[in-house]
């Protein structure tokens, strides 16, 4: 079911490159990142949202959570919330928080599929 909650956002984030190669970058790289380290607090089957933000969806992120700056700028990872907070540029949004900053491979995945 968690899988079907991302689909609305694969069109209008993956659509600029080769749909097919950004799709499968997803769904290999990306997805299972988010589902694993983001969907629990930042979706809409969390028990408890966190920061009113849901990454699940393209509506969500573009409307940020609390911030009401959008999570994502698609084409511009370094102003991303979501890549600032990965990389745990300011310690007050560092996510996964009480856990652990992502491994660098992980968070250059992310980075990629923004630019993408």
């Amino acid at each position: 079911m968690r899988a079907a909650l991302f689909l609305p956002l694969i069109p209008g984030l993956l659509a600029a490159a080769s749909p097919a190669a950004d799709v499968a970058f997803f769904e290999q790289k990306v997805r299972p990142v988010l589902v694993e380290h983001c969907y629990e607090c930042h979706s809409a089957q969390a028990k408890k949202l966190k920061g009113n933000l849901l990454l699940d969806s393209k509506a969500g992120w573009q409307q940020g959570g609390d911030s009401g700056e959008p999570a994502i700028i698609p084409g511009k990872p370094d102003e991303s919330m979501l890549i600032q907070a990965v990389r745990h540029d300011d310690e007050d949004i560092a996510m996964p928080p009480k856990k652990p900053k992502l491994p660098a491979a992980v968070i250059a995945d992310l980075e990629a599929w923004v630019k993408m």
